[in-house]
């Protein structure tokens, strides 16, 4: 993520980033001691999706201060 947004891995600690899910279950979360954007568990897209042929998962990365 640091590298994506174009910042130094210091700069998300700095920034305070956060990850936000828009649906009830957190299925993300970014780890500030290397930059990644990890799954909390593992996903079932029968449970989440499985009338769609199409899965999406839609979150947002909040970082503090302008850029």
């Amino acid at each position: 993520v640091a590298k994506d947004l174009g910042l130094q891995l210091p700069a998300l600690k700095d920034r305070d980033a956060h990850v936000f899910d828009t649906g009830r279950t957190r299925y993300f979360f970014l780890d500030l001691q290397n930059g990644h954007l990890s799954m909390m568990e593992q996903v079932d897209r029968e449970e989440i999706c499985a009338a769609v042929a199409k899965c999406v998962l839609n979150f947002e990365i909040l970082v503090k201060h302008p850029m």
